[in-house]
């Protein structure tokens, strides 16, 4: 059973606390969304799906590049941990880069580390993402596994070119 569509936007919505203000005029974010099978194999297409958005939205290469590794580590976590398919939702809002990586659909059977896992490459990426991150939540429920990530960024987007 897949996850209703609408449930990941309300935890990205949360990065933002302009959002709920009276005192800022309306803005309207930039938003994005992709899903795929859960398959390691597929982190990179999700991570370069994010790439073309965040560049297409004109942040600095720095925030860029931070954003896309807490895109990968959360990323990887739903492809090896996950279910039937992986999602990522991004959401831009002014000073604010929500990204919400979730699994969906029916259980995979639990991951088993193996013999060859070596422990420096595993075991690290949500301490990365909560380092980048100026808020991390993590949202399980019987459709999927959800974790919001919200960044600080100094530039809004611009209309697309």
């Amino acid at each position: 059973m897949a996850m209703p569509p609408d449930t990941a936007p309300p935890l990205v919505a949360s990065c933002d606390p302009a959002a709920e203000s009276k005192t800022h005029p309306p803005y309207r974010p930039a938003k994005a969304r992709f899903t795929l099978p859960a398959h390691e194999a597929l982190v990179g297409c999700l991570r370069g799906a994010a790439r073309a958005v965040l560049a297409r939205w004109h942040l600095p290469a720095d925030e860029q590049d931070a954003a896309l590794l807490v895109v990968g580590e959360l990323a990887a976590n739903a492809a090896v941990h996950g279910r039937s398919e992986m999602s990522l939702h991004l959401v831009l809002t002014q000073g604010t880069l929500g990204i919400v990586v979730g699994d969906h659909g029916d259980p995979a059977p639990p991951h088993r580390r193996g013999t060859d896992d070596d422990p420096d490459e595993h075991g690290r990426g949500l301490d990365i993402v909560h380092t980048l991150s100026t808020r991390v939540d993590v949202h399980c429920g019987d459709h999927g596994t959800w974790i919001l990530a919200c960044l600080a960024v100094t530039a809004a987007h611009r209309e697309a070119d």
